[in-house]
């Protein structure tokens, strides 16, 4: 954005000339905001001259040029936007000389980065005889600002802003904002005005959270005149294109005031009254830059009692708009929300110096005080107009908010002792007023009354209050300390274990992790026809395919096999991450551990699996020997096989579930008519803080240990575990049961061979062979009670 200095010093009692301009940005740098870059701009008039219209035909326009006593002709002029042509007296016109020849003077050549010639303007005689250039404002400065970094100041978006600002920093009296304001009376409605004998046109607000103030003024009767030199010259500065007389104080009044605000072609107003309202689906409105837009209800409106007339904030439309036989107009100040504002300029792809201002959230008090500064500069610049009695606002003006906030707190944040000058006198520098005041204990506190202008974004709290103390008592001055960081002993053993989870899934496994979003993906769910229990929705989803947290990492991990498949014949991808359920409709938030094994062209391999996470339980201390293996007959999600899963308990706690995919789901993916799948789900929570004992010494016996071997054919349907329980309960001697050997054939049916070596040992003495072999046999018959038959 672009300030002109000698603009910002109408608003201070000083001369622009006489400032240090390093000073300025030196000190608005360190303490408000981000000034990019100045330039000092002189305009040389030496070669421009005022020329007036004589005549003119079909090809071109003579003109007379007075301070040079001739007569010249030139192209004839391309009527640009809403360019004014008064009939009853002939157009003036910047005009540019080359050495013996002319031409219309552009934009461009006053530095303004946008197409065009300049406009008619409005000049009397002595200034066609050269006076003219001591109205035209050559010299100044120019600043240039970062847009981004006065966001949080919507009352930093004009002239009279900065200068307050300014003001304040160099310590100069800034002038009382009466100065600039005509007086008129203001009526206030709640919702809808009721017409009166000066203003016929009636406004009513069906959208107050969209719209919380619209002001409004009819002018029976407003000289549409060319274009005044000094308002001209200084939108030219800021890189403003002047249009006409009545066109350039709204923009003028925007850049001086911070306030944006519309002309209503008043007799285009159907049914005299205007509707602020959100659009009816379909709706279409010609803009002011010849584009037509198909409006939706999401777009705020200003309508007339037939159609829309302006997209509220962003742009006004054709059918509405001050031409150039306008004499009669209804000036429209308002406020609007500023997310209305920018999701209608970012649909549209219409974003304009307006609803830049208006994203930001401008001050409601400030309408009325603009249409009272329209009425001034009316005055000012002798554009003669007769209009209403009173100014119309519908909404009323807002308090003043206060805010208490005690001394100590202050000097404790910022770490130095400050006095109340320190805090007084810069928030009444720039507006706020303040009162000193003590507690029952006698302990200073501040009443601050924030100034609407400030309090509508950026002061809402306390601390907001000691930001603007801070930034003028200068953050230089805040001298600079180590900050203290006590070193204090805290538990690492969660971020090794996710660690070790991730280093054997990925490097032992040989998985690959994915990283998928935490919400589900509708489409894939409907597509693959998954129903998943209710989940939290989002409020306000970004998408509407992303309306639901997860509830189980499985599905976008198929999504990830679904997607990958095509690279290899087996895939093996695993994710830890949060999800999240809802029970007894609180949000409960976890961390889980899930992968996937899948084979293209052949059976994934359960127990090879299985034993993965075996190894991984193992890697984290968790006691293998205490973990069941649950079947599940009905498994609660459908990608689990029915009597091919299992639930895995540790101490009667289910601490995951692991299983072969069910082929119905897998045929759903359409990755291979063949495929199979090895799908684990455990509990990420339990997983990097597991419940772990504490190991303690035992002491070993000092005797040899001995062992045997047992094999024996087992019916399918008696479990390993069933079978290592049963032996290991024979003798409190037994202390260890293994598994060392499982066999199957297919002419043996529904059995197999399983193999066993149970160590046994006594910690007092050496055990005789007798011994040795009263346990085995005892370890045989309660083995072939389950149904097994010993193997010779």
């Amino acid at each position: 954005m672009k300030l002109s200095l000698s603009w910002i010093f109408d608003h201070i009692d000083a001369d622009w000339k006489r400032q240090d301009i390093n000073l300025i940005l030196s000190k608005f740098n360190t303490t408000t905001a981000e000034i990019e870059a100045f330039k000092k701009v002189k305009f040389d008039l030496k070669f421009f001259y005022l020329a007036k219209e004589i005549s003119k035909n079909d090809t071109e326009v003579k003109l007379s040029v007075p301070e040079l006593k001739i007569n010249i002709a030139l192209p004839l002029r391309i009527q640009a936007g809403n360019e004014t042509s008064n009939s009853n007296k002939k157009s003036v016109f910047i005009i540019k000389k080359h050495g013996e020849s002319f031409s219309w003077a552009t934009l461009q050549d006053f530095d303004v980065e946008k197409d065009g010639l300049m406009p008619h303007l409005d000049a009397s005689s002595a200034q066609l005889n050269g006076q003219w250039r001591q109205s035209f404002e050559c010299d100044d400065i120019i600043i240039e600002i970062d847009n981004k970094s006065i966001t949080h100041r919507p009352d930093m978006w004009g002239h009279r802003g900065f200068a307050r600002e300014i003001a304040a920093l160099l310590d100069l009296p800034f002038k009382d904002a009466k100065k600039f304001l005509a007086k008129r009376d203001i009526l206030y409605f709640d919702q809808k005005t009721q017409p009166t004998s000066t203003c016929p046109i009636t406004i009513e607000n069906l959208e107050e959270k969209a719209c919380p103030r619209f002001c409004g003024i009819y002018f029976k009767f407003i000289e549409n005149t060319p274009s005044n030199l000094l308002i001209t010259s200084r939108l030219l500065k800021v890189g403003s294109r002047p249009i006409s007389g009545v066109i350039d104080l709204t923009n003028y009044l925007m850049q001086d005031w911070g306030m944006p605000v519309h002309a209503y072609d008043a007799t285009k107003i159907e049914g005299q009254k205007i509707v602020v309202r959100m659009a009816k689906h379909g709706e279409k409105l010609f803009l002011l830059d010849g584009n037509e837009i198909e409006l939706t209800t999401q777009d705020l409106v200003i309508a007339d009692a037939q159609k829309p007339m302006c997209l509220a904030g962003v742009k006004g439309g054709v059918n509405s708009s001050v031409a150039e036989n306008t004499s009669s107009v209804f000036l429209e100040i308002a406020t609007f929300d500023a997310a209305t504002i920018r999701r209608s300029a970012f649909s549209h792809k219409t974003r304009t110096d307006a609803s830049s201002r208006f994203e930001k959230t401008l001050d409601p008090n400030q309408t009325s005080n603009a249409a009272l500064r329209f009425l001034a500069l009316l005055k000012q610049y002798n554009i003669k107009a007769e209009y209403a009695e009173e100014i119309v606002s519908v909404g009323h003006p807002v308090k003043e908010p206060m805010i208490e906030v005690d001394h100590t707190f202050l000097a404790k944040r910022i770490g130095i002792d400050l006095t109340k000058e320190d805090v007084i006198n810069p928030l009444k520098k720039i507006g706020f007023k303040v009162e000193l005041k003590k507690h029952v204990d006698r302990t200073p506190f501040y009443q601050v009354t924030v100034p609407t202008y400030r309090s509508s974004k950026d002061i809402k709290i306390k601390e907001d209050i000691l930001e603007e103390v801070t930034r003028f008592y200068g953050f230089y001055r805040i001298p600079l300390t180590s900050p203290l960081a006590p070193k204090k002993p805290f538990d690492f053993s969660k971020t090794t274990n996710l660690r070790k989870i991730k280093n054997y899934l990925a490097g032992c496994a040989k998985m690959t992790e994915q990283q998928n979003y935490s919400f589900a993906d509708e489409e894939f769910l409907a597509e693959i026809d998954i129903k998943i229990a209710p989940t939290p929705r989002i409020l306000n989803p970004a998408s509407q395919n992303n309306c639901r947290l997860i509830n189980s990492l499985i599905p976008g991990l198929f999504k990830n096999m679904k997607q990958n498949h095509v690279h290899r014949d087996n895939l093996a991808f695993f994710e830890f991450a949060k999800i999240w359920m809802l029970q007894d409709k609180k949000i409960i938030e976890k961390k889980s551990l899930a992968g996937i094994f899948l084979e293209k062209k052949v059976v994934a391999d359960f127990y090879q699996c299985k034993q993965q996470i075996i190894d991984l339980l193992r890697l984290l201390d968790i006691d293998i020997d205490s973990i069941k293996w649950q079947k599940i007959q009905n498994p609660e999600n459908e990608w689990y096989a029915a009597y091919q899963s299992v639930n895995i308990i540790l101490h009667d706690k289910k601490i995951g579930t692991m299983g072969n995919a069910d082929q119905f789901f897998l045929s759903k993916l359409k990755i291979h008519e063949e495929c199979s799948a090895v799908v684990f789900e455990l509990d990420g929570d339990w997983l990097i803080n597991p419940e772990i004992k504490l190991k303690r010494y035992v002491p070993f016996s000092k005797f040899q240990e001995n062992y045997f071997d047992l094999s024996f054919m087992v019916p399918f349907s008696v479990k390993v575990v069933d079978v290592k329980d049963t032996i290991a309960a024979v003798s409190s001697m037994i202390k260890k049961v293994e598994l060392i050997d499982f066999f199957e054939k297919s002419e043996w049916i529904n059995e197999r061979s399983l193999t066993f070596r149970a160590c046994v040992e006594h910690f007092d003495r050496t055990l005789e062979k007798s011994e040795l072999d009263d346990v085995m046999q005892l370890a045989i018959t309660n083995v072939v009670a389950l149904g097994a038959k010993l193997r010779s």
